[in-house]
């Protein structure tokens, strides 16, 4: 049975962490605490559903954003039960870019859940 997907992303913007390149630094200027993601796609489906697995929620992904705009590190905190599904969000998270920001500014960490609803047409 295939099943249509939609997507919707949530970021939780409050979780996410930054690191200043400058240890002694007490507070962070603005821009380098925004991410603007200026290209990236979110997977639609279809996606392969092995007879073994089901849909048991929304994938968590972490990932961390560069000053140039460049992600890294994306990782798979919890599994949506589905392995393409899974793949899929990864390898896209992967190919994001986001707007440069300052040189200092340092890394961004961010934890995002993408939330699809096999009922969406």
């Amino acid at each position: 049975m295939k099943a249509k997907v939609a997507a919707v992303l949530l970021t939780l913007g409050l979780g996410s962490t930054c690191w200043a390149q400058d240890a002694e630094k007490k507070s962070v200027p603005a821009e380098c605490t925004k991410t603007i993601r200026v290209h990236g796609l979110v997977p639609k489906g279809p996606f392969k559903f092995l007879l073994k697995e089901s849909y048991k929620g929304s994938p968590l992904i972490k990932y961390q954003t560069q000053e140039d705009g460049t992600v890294s590190n994306a990782t798979l905190t919890r599994s949506s039960g589905v392995a393409d599904i899974d793949k899929k969000v990864l390898d896209a998270v992967a190919r994001w870019k986001y707007k440069p920001r300052p040189v200092g500014c340092g890394v961004i960490e961010t934890e995002m859940s993408l939330i699809f609803d096999p009922l969406m047409k």
